[in-house]
């Protein structure tokens, strides 16, 4: 089985002339009045969908629309990554003889990190409106994705519809839909430029990168990758920093959860700062205003 990094130098076909994707947090309350007329601000439930969700419209017009859904930002791109890796190999993901082994692949972006920590971890694909792969299921986002497709390039509009389709089938449903950008990925055909907006604790932190080199296929599944190693890192950063904030408040007294989760944190940083410095000898990359910091603390 490919692992990440090598996913990237497989010959590939290219079957677009350019690339442009976003990353969305988002969160859809499905509210029933008659029952819980009072759930607008619900934060958890089987009425609550909370993932991230990227889309990728692979080929032309009448090409596959592909959702992936996730729980945390980083799956989400790493994910998306390996299906434009497949698709720039194979072409379409739908009406081969052998699908691809979806399963072995949800298996090869998980790291040892977040198998031991995040065991919760899931995600979906959907192409053309129809689920390939899940390992979490919900009936509420089947319909959603369903209704996706009639408004392709109008998802806010896409609410709208699934309230309308809900009520054809009983269930008259009010959905409350917020979105935030997290990450918006385009690659013109000789550069990709990738955008970040990182929130945490109530900051939030701006960059972008651009990257030049290569052929289009390799530096779009490449960057894809890497934005998903750039935002995994800031996470373990946040994570690190809160870790040796609570274990410094315990005078020395360190909790074995606490010290093993730290050491786990910190190693798999370490590899993900290895993955990006590759990145960064392969293709000419540069970072506005500059690079995050990983390790340590900024300078004030």
């Amino acid at each position: 089985m490919l692992g990440i990094g090598e996913i990237s130098y497989i010959p590939i076909r290219v079957f677009m002339e350019d690339f442009n994707t976003s990353l969305v947090r988002e969160k859809i309350v499905f509210i029933d009045d008659a029952v819980t007329p009072d759930i607008d601000d619900l934060e958890d439930g089987p009425n609550v969908v909370r993932s991230n969700r990227v889309f990728l419209k692979l080929g032309d017009k009448q090409g596959e629309k592909v959702v992936v859904r996730a729980q945390n930002m980083h799956t989400t791109l790493r994910m998306a990554s390996l299906i434009l890796a497949e698709y720039f190999k194979h072409g379409p993901l739908q009406g081969r003889d052998k699908p691809p082994e979806w399963n072995e692949y949800w298996d090869t972006i998980l790291s040892n990190y977040e198998r031991e920590f995040n065991p919760y971890n899931w995600a979906a694909i959907y192409a053309n409106g129809r689920p390939i792969f899940r390992t979490k299921t919900s009936p509420f986002v089947d319909v959603v994705e369903q209704c996706a497709l009639l408004t392709v390039d109008n998802y806010d509009a896409t609410m709208k519809v699934a309230q309308g389709a809900l009520k054809k089938v009983g269930k008259q449903m009010r959905i409350k839909h917020m979105t935030s950008v997290a990450a918006v990925l385009t690659d013109n055909g000789e550069q990709m430029r990738c955008g970040f907006l990182y929130r945490a604790d109530g900051n939030d932190l701006a960059f972008n990168f651009s990257a030049t080199g290569g052929e289009l296929a390799s530096r779009v599944v490449q960057s894809t990758g890497i934005a998903a190693a750039l935002l995994e890192a800031l996470n373990l950063r946040y994570i690190t920093r809160k870790l040796q904030e609570k274990m410094g408040e315990t005078s020395g007294m360190k909790s074995t959860a606490e010290a093993n989760q730290l050491r786990g944190a910190t190693g798999r940083l370490v590899a993900l700062d290895k993955r990006i410095s590759t990145f960064e000898e392969q293709f000419d990359v540069r970072y506005r205003p500059e690079k995050p910091v990983f390790f340590g603390r900024e300078q004030q």
